[in-house]
């Protein structure tokens, strides 16, 4: 993974809904295995929050978008969704379990439901730019 250059700090929320068929620990494993250091936590009786700061946490993203060819998807996403310093994208919850992070456009796709990646950073551009790069 190529660092990037990016002075400002970058700073990530990642959440996702806990059913009441689900055990909260297997949806922070999942959380944990795609997110690196981003210590999740179970919330609200219902929800898993974590939060991490700097571009470590994205660093299996990083990499799996390249391999599995979604970077067009996940950059239209962070543009689109993208409100003043902070974006967001969806990722598929089951997949995370095995460690795959898949980029979902709804939430819809996503049974369980999604977990929600926000992302916060001055220097927003960079951060999308180092992560999904334009084609």
């Amino acid at each position: 993974m190529i660092k990037p250059i990016i002075r400002s700090p970058i700073e990530l929320k990642i959440e996702a809904p806990v059913n009441p068929s689900e055990d909260p620990k297997k949806v922070i494993g999942a959380i944990e295995s795609i997110i690196d250091g981003c210590s999740p936590e179970f919330r609200y009786g219902s929800r898993v929050v974590g939060r991490g700061t700097g571009s470590g946490p994205l660093s299996l993203l990083y990499e799996q978008v390249r391999s599995r060819s979604a970077m067009g998807v996940l950059r239209r996403m962070l543009i689109d969704n993208r409100a003043g310093e902070s974006t967001w994208f969806l990722l598929n919850k089951q997949a995370a379990t095995a460690g795959i992070a898949a980029v979902i456009d709804q939430e819809q796709e996503s049974a369980l439901g999604p977990i929600r990646v926000t992302i916060s950073c001055e220097e927003l551009d960079s951060v999308i730019d180092w992560l999904v790069p334009e084609a």
